[in-house]
């Protein structure tokens, strides 16, 4: 009698757990995993504010979380893609404070305090020019990683404007005009100090550059 033929199954391979799966079947390996990607994100962010986003290295990463280098390469593939990671999870607060803040305050105020916020950190710090947010805006490495955290920037500004004066995204631009305007006014001022320090005037030139800003923004809205 002869065998009957066996058919392969498609599909994964035989053994191999989904990511789904794994969660459920290995759930201290699976925890340990995320506290390792959130200490090697911790240590990114410390490094690239004292040293730079350039100098630091992936190896002086890994030796600040105490993990082998190989096992960073597991998280994240490049120094470049660890930093879209950061900037993305900076994303995800901003979308979240907006939301929040929707109710609370106009998105003229939203968007000024958040500025103050950045540049009192910058004034705080002793190298200004290594934070995340300069090096995402001025590192050739970065420059599509800028492209994609500005734009998501601007798309969380423009639906605040949207949601505040009762506009619709999908059939004006105004809301996302009046985003790019305002983040504009924010970021000229702090690039204009990071790059030329003046100890005790940031905050005055923020508060300047956004009250203009605003202006202009009103003079829009109300078109």
């Amino acid at each position: 009698m002869s065998k009957r033929p066996t058919t392969k199954k498609s599909g994964s391979a035989v053994g191999a757990v989904s990511q789904p799966d794994a969660e459920i079947r290995y759930p201290r390996r699976t925890e340990r995993r995320r506290k390792t990607r959130a200490k090697l994100l911790e240590v990114a962010a410390g490094l690239f504010s004292t040293e730079g986003y350039g100098p630091t290295t992936m190896q002086a990463i890994a030796d600040g979380a105490d993990v082998h280098v190989t096992t960073l390469f597991t998280h994240f593939k490049s120094k470049s893609e660890l930093a879209r990671s950061l900037a993305a999870g900076e994303l995800d607060d901003l979308r979240a404070r907006a939301f929040q803040s929707r109710e609370a305050q106009s998105v003229f105020a939203f968007v000024t305090a958040e500025t103050l916020a950045l540049a009192e950190m910058l004034e705080a710090s002793d190298k200004p020019a290594h934070t995340l947010w300069y090096a995402l805006a001025t590192d050739d490495e970065l420059a599509f990683a800028w492209s994609e955290y500005d734009r998501e920037r601007k798309s969380v500004i423009a639906d605040y404007v949207a949601a505040e004066f009762g506009l619709d995204r999908q059939k004006e631009l105004r809301p996302d005009i009046v985003a790019a305007l305002l983040l504009a006014s924010a970021f000229l001022p702090l690039q204009r100090w990071v790059e030329n320090p003046r100890r005790g005037k940031l905050a005055a030139e923020v508060k300047e550059a956004m009250r203009m800003g605003e202006a202009a923004a009103r003079t829009l809205l109300e078109a």
